[in-house]
């Protein structure tokens, strides 16, 4: 009775792991920290079965040495293949929302480059600035970034021939930066707003679009693409609470939800930054006409935090969301750790339908 009471409890836990939203637990401590990283909690698994393979097999050596009886095999190697089986069934799901790791590539013309990147308020201008000439970024979401920083890193691409606008809104915390928004001035002109947003107390904001035509002259000219970017009329710059401690899973669920149905209800809105949410999670698991651009071209299973281990291992909880009806998304990436901040960048490639 008890082996099988113990094989129960342990394919029971690796179920919740697996399907958490199917039992109603996927916003619930501690199953949504670690449903967040499927990758690590299958190198876990692994990991516990092969050490509880070797603690049986050392103890069976030091038993007969001692002659005393020697524990059995059936029940931990049964209990070793649940857990092997649960590793396997984390690795079918990264994989089948995609491990494509190959980047984004040149955008074409007439796409719109959105990157997001959570700075952790460390990572300095010039680094940022080569970030985003690299990338040809048009809209650029900085999670935990002064608007000093931000306002800094606009003059340096305006001064490198690449004219933009910094926005940015103050975090309530004294801990943490705010977020910040740069644009491209040849997408025209961008006013912000708070209005039908979810009040993290983080910077969220949204730039609505002022109807400007794209900047002329020198702007115009310093467009690396041939054909300007398509200009959405709403993005969201989002940092909402992290699942941290408990006191902060109330505000967490309600952030994920309120960003998620303002993707859902705002027709072409452009939804990014760190979500501090999955796709596993409750608002990221229901999109409705909004898509992920990571799962759209199947490269979902990669995460961004912590930026310190391979994507595989890391939890994807920097997003870019679109509504699908207006947006098509061509292409993804994840891209290498930048300076010393705890979150790598993401970026899409976005074609207007």
């Amino acid at each position: 009775m008890l082996a099988a009471g113990v094989l129960l409890l342990a394919a029971a836990a690796v179920v919740v792991l697996l399907a958490p939203d199917r039992l109603g637990l996927a916003d619930r401590s501690p199953v949504a920290q670690l449903v967040a990283l499927r990758g690590l909690v299958a190198c876990l698994l692994v990991g516990g079965a092969v050490l509880l393979v070797g603690a049986v097999a050392g103890w069976r050596q030091v038993a007969g040495r001692a002659g005393v009886r020697r524990p059995g095999w059936r029940l931990p190697l049964a209990l070793a293949a649940v857990l092997v089986l649960g590793a396997a069934a984390q690795g079918a799901v990264v994989v089948g929302r995609g491990v494509d790791g190959s980047g984004p590539g040149p955008a074409a013309d007439g796409e719109l480059v959105v990157l997001s990147f959570n700075t952790f308020g460390v990572v300095d201008v010039d680094d940022l600035t080569a970030l985003v000439e690299q990338q040809d970024a048009d809209l650029v979401v900085l999670a935990e970034t002064s608007a000093s920083t931000a306002r800094a890193v606009a003059r340096a691409l305006t001064d490198s021939g690449r004219p933009t606008t910094a926005l940015a809104a103050d975090s309530e915390s004294t801990r943490v930066d705010g977020v910040a928004l740069l644009v491209r001035d040849s997408l025209g002109g961008y006013t912000q707003s708070s209005a039908g947003l979810p009040a993290t107390e983080l910077g969220t904001f949204a730039a609505v679009r002022a109807g400007e035509e794209p900047a002329a002259g020198a702007g115009a000219e310093a467009v690396r693409r041939p054909a300007t970017a398509p200009a959405p009329d709403v993005v969201v710059a989002a940092h909402t609470r992290a699942p941290s401690a408990e006191s902060s899973m109330p505000d967490w669920r309600a952030h994920a939800a309120g960003i998620a149905e303002v993707c859902r209800s705002t027709p072409g809105a452009i939804v990014a930054g760190d979500l501090n949410a999955t796709l596993d999670h409750p608002g990221l698991d229901d999109l409705g006409p909004c898509v992920d651009a990571a799962a759209e071209v199947g490269a979902a299973g990669l995460g961004t935090w912590p930026a310190d281990v391979p994507r595989v291992l890391a939890a994807p909880i920097d997003h870019v969301l679109v509504d699908g009806r207006a947006w098509r998304v061509t292409a993804f990436g994840v891209l290498d750790r930048v300076g010393a901040s705890d979150h790598r960048p993401v970026v899409a490639h976005l074609a207007r339908r």
